[in-house]
């Protein structure tokens, strides 16, 4: 996907309102970035395929029901931030590192969108319950679904962009979880999937 693939993409799902917020947002990280290492500096250029709507993407495989989104590890603010702007409730964005959470808050303020920022680990967030949870690049697929237990429901509904490797995860995380695992297609890279977990649950219970 190009950038003007990209837009075009948005522009087909999404109004105009949110994607001229998501637009701010792309300059809001650009000019971060060159104060500190939000993303590498080779996908500026590529900031609409790469990072928006890589992120964006996942907002419609959002259950119509869900009215909480966690997004751990937010980082630059992919996809917490544009989760944000485009779903329709309440994000909770989770992230250990003391500056990109000061980001995180002074960019959705900037933007007037609804969301939190918890500066801690997804283990110890104070959350009760989470009807959605994404993670973009920030651990295993097991790894992730084991720190977020304590928030998890039979209902959340996780969203997992992965890479080359997420057959890989994929099957790990089956060998110690059960659940409903679906795989999709990435529509920015066909070399990429979209891990969409519902039900899970650890197969020894007593270990989790």
């Amino acid at each position: 996907m190009i950038e003007d693939e990209a837009r075009a993409w948005l522009a087909e799902r999404f109004p105009a309102a949110a994607i001229a917020r998501l637009a701010r947002f792309a300059e809001i990280v650009t000019q971060e970035t060159e104060r500190q290492n939000l993303i590498s500096p080779s996908t500026i250029p590529l900031i609409w395929s790469r990072h928006i709507v890589d992120s964006a993407q996942l907002v419609s495989f959002a259950p119509a029901a869900a009215r909480h989104w966690v997004d751990i590890g937010t980082g630059a603010g992919f996809p917490g931030v544009v989760a944000a702007i485009l779903f329709d409730g309440p994000v909770t964005m989770i992230e250990p590192r003391a500056k990109r959470a000061t980001f995180l808050r002074d960019t959705a303020d900037a933007l007037g969108v609804a969301a939190t920022v918890h500066q801690t680990r997804a283990e110890a967030a104070p959350i009760e319950q989470a009807d959605i949870i994404s993670a973009r690049a920030v651990a295993a697929v097991d790894a992730l679904f084991g720190m977020t237990m304590r928030y998890r429901s039979p209902e959340t509904t996780y969203l997992f962009p992965r890479g080359r490797t997420g057959q890989d995860e994929i099957v790990k995380a089956r060998a110690e979880w059960h659940g409903t695992f679906h795989v999709e297609q990435s529509v920015t890279d066909p070399t990429s999937t979209i891990l969409i977990a519902t039900g899970v649950r650890a197969r020894c219970s007593a270990s989790r």
